[in-house]
């Protein structure tokens, strides 16, 4: 992580240093010493006052670096505290993911050439570890019954939409995201927000050049056309998403063999219901 930091934040030294310096408060020259000396946790410290006590004593520009040396501070400091990959790391590290996010969020928001390109690696490299820790989340809501809460999906749940959500700000067209995203809101009972996750999945998977095989993906059709045939009786939409389903549920069919028959049968009987909203909206119109 060391070593990764020095060279992003050295970036940011070198393109600092081609711009006027002029109107910094004492903590903003501080945290540009500590930097210098590789003191980060002290730099951290010292930019956290900058922009949250100072941010109207320095001009635009110092301040657009400000926000993004946290950024990138933070980041490098997730990173290293992500590196078991597991749901204990996940845990412990709440409150870091929450602040990594909401100061990458913030410098995207107001960077400006120079804080742009101090952010350059430190955002792709967030986006994957955050992605990375959601999915796992993701991964073990998807063995609980949406229609039968507890307190363990709901926990889960609430992880992925507390720590995560902020993630939407800095990524597009991500199927996984958004269908995680969308079972975990609908694991909460926010049924509208989960739908419009779900939503932007659908829009983001069909761009895809190959469809991968995902049963969370098959579970926004599942959840998502049972949503809109049986509790809002909206039947263009419910149609729409079945026949969608549908396609998708055969098209997995068709990748398995004999020796997977218990799960051709399961997806079989997914395939029927979808054909039977199907069925039965066209013989109401």
């Amino acid at each position: 992580m060391r070593n990764k930091l020095i060279t992003m934040l050295a970036l940011g030294w070198a393109l600092f240093n081609s711009l006027t310096i002029y109107g910094q408060t004492e903590n903003y020259k501080k945290g540009l010493a500590a930097i210098q000396a590789n003191r980060y946790h002290e730099a951290m410290i010292c930019f956290t006052k900058v922009v949250t006590d100072e941010k109207f004593e320095i001009t635009g520009k110092d301040l657009s670096m400000g926000y993004a040396y946290l950024a990138v501070i933070r980041t490098a400091y997730l990173e290293k505290g992500l590196q078991g990959g597991d749901f204990a790391s996940i845990t412990l590290n709440q409150g870091q993911i929450q602040q990594a996010l909401s100061e990458m969020t913030r410098a995207v928001k107001f960077q400006d050439n120079a804080s742009k390109s101090l952010l350059k690696n430190a955002r792709p490299t967030l986006e994957e570890i955050s992605l990375k820790a959601l999915y796992v989340v993701g991964d073990s809501l998807l063995e609980f019954n949406e229609n039968q809460p507890n307190e363990s999906s709901s926990y889960l749940a609430d992880i992925a939409v507390k720590l995560f959500s902020d993630l939407d700000q800095l990524i597009s067209d991500n199927w996984k995201f958004y269908d995680t995203m969308g079972l975990a809101y609908y694991h909460l009972g926010d049924k509208e927000n989960a739908m419009g996750s779900f939503q932007k999945a659908r829009e983001a998977f069909a761009k895809l050049e190959e469809q991968p095989v995902s049963q969370l993906h098959l579970r926004n059709y599942i959840l998502s056309g049972n949503y809109f045939f049986k509790e809002k009786n909206n039947m263009k939409v419910a149609y729409q998403i079945s026949n969608e389903g549908s396609s998708y549920t055969s098209a997995l069919i068709n990748q398995l063999d004999d020796s997977q028959m218990s799960d051709i049968l399961k997806l079989n009987k997914i395939e029927n219901r979808f054909r039977q909203y199907m069925t039965r909206i066209e013989e109401a119109e």
